[in-house]
């Protein structure tokens, strides 16, 4: 390993000593050194998510294979403009190296933070680069500071951080949820924030654990079940079929979801069941998948765009008379004049009989 030491800092903006958060790094512990190194001998410092113990190294996501030139596994993925602004304006922001030979990890250096501009400068065939490198990180004070960054970057999904905060979990079983959230970077500065973050993360994960084998078994995508819509299901199964039967309910709700082939959402289909639960029509979650193509929902997935969506429930011999009146070659101002008369009419009968007017 050619290492070339340029000089000695010691490291800013860290906890005071006396911070009870002791997995951090403090000023009189930590020093770092910029050095030059050669790119190419330094790895990517991967959490190891999902898993227990001490692993440093070990998640597919980010193993890259350096002799391939193309792929999804060569590292060369997104970073072709990264490298151009570093041919341009340099490295502005220094990667941070570790080693952990004095945590019997051996002498690899490890990227902690800064992979993707490692990886650029792979790209412009630079011989060395300037690094801040320690070796007083221990793994876990590394794993801290990679996590932060691959969230702050939105770089993992809802089902590989709640995998990793259950790791944490087990790893400290005394820590609450507000420490948690405090030493990794959750929920910003309100200790209630922390505590609901990272419980909402923890009950993604019980519950992706208690139906592991349902989602393997219907081939439903993670991406599907963000957290946002695992609470839906969870709510809509605890005030429909209560605590006992919550289970065995939350089973019909991915089963009936799995049918749609993602074209229902899972919030509309959860919607729907409360909506007819709390009217005193309850129905179970494959009638509500039949109800909402039937009914001919309106739905609006409107992110960003400052507009406000409802669900509308129109009756069945309205939608499929609409479906023979969408078949007549009339203009589409006209059809969307009809529809939006029949609508307006549909909302009255709705306000006037729940006494709004």
């Amino acid at each position: 390993m050619q290492v070339e030491s340029l000089s000695t800092n010691i490291i800013e903006n860290v906890p005071e000593k006396n911070s009870y958060i002791t997995h951090l790094p403090t000023m009189e512990r930590i020093t770092i050194r910029r050095i030059r190194v050669d790119p190419k001998k330094v790895k990517p410092f991967v959490l190891a998510i999902g898993k227990t113990g001490n692993e440093v190294y070990g998640t597919p996501r980010h193993k890259y294979d350096w002799t391939k030139s193309q792929g999804p596994n060569s590292g060369w993925a997104n970073v072709e403009e990264l490298a151009q602004s570093i041919s341009r304006d340099g490295l502005i922001h220094t990667p941070l190296v570790c080693s952990f030979h004095k945590f019997g990890y051996g002498e690899d250096l490890v990227a902690v933070q800064g992979w993707r501009r490692i990886r650029a400068s792979i790209m412009n065939k630079y011989d060395y680069i300037e690094v801040n490198y320690t070796d007083d990180l221990s793994p876990e004070e590394a794993e801290i500071l990679s996590f932060k960054e691959n969230y702050n970057r939105e770089q993992l999904s809802d089902s590989e951080i709640s995998e990793f905060l259950n790791r944490v979990r087990k790893r400290h079983p005394d820590w609450t949820y507000e420490k948690i959230g405090e030493v990794y970077g959750l929920g910003g500065k309100n200790p209630s924030n922390r505590r609901k973050v990272v419980e909402s993360y923890l009950s993604h994960f019980d519950f992706l654990e208690r139906h592991r084998k349902d989602v393997q078994r219907l081939d439903i995508s993670l991406k599907k079940l963000s957290r946002k819509a695992i609470v839906q299901i969870r709510s809509a199964a605890r005030e429909i079929a209560g605590e006992a039967a919550r289970e065995d309910y939350e089973t019909q709700i991915l089963e009936a979801f799995s049918k749609t082939g993602g074209k229902i959402s899972i919030g509309l289909l959860c919607n729907t069941l409360r909506s007819q639960f709390r009217r005193g029509c309850p129905i179970n979650p494959t009638e509500a998948v039949e109800l909402i193509r039937e009914s001919g929902i309106l739905l609006g997935e409107g992110k960003n765009t400052n507009k406000c969506y409802i669900n509308l429930f129109i009756p069945p011999e309205i939608a499929s008379a609409l479906k023979k009146y969408e078949s007549v070659n009339y203009t589409k101002t006209k059809k969307r004049a009809a529809l939006a008369s029949i609508i307006l009419d549909i909302i009255q009968n709705t306000l006037k009989r729940e006494g709004y007017i």
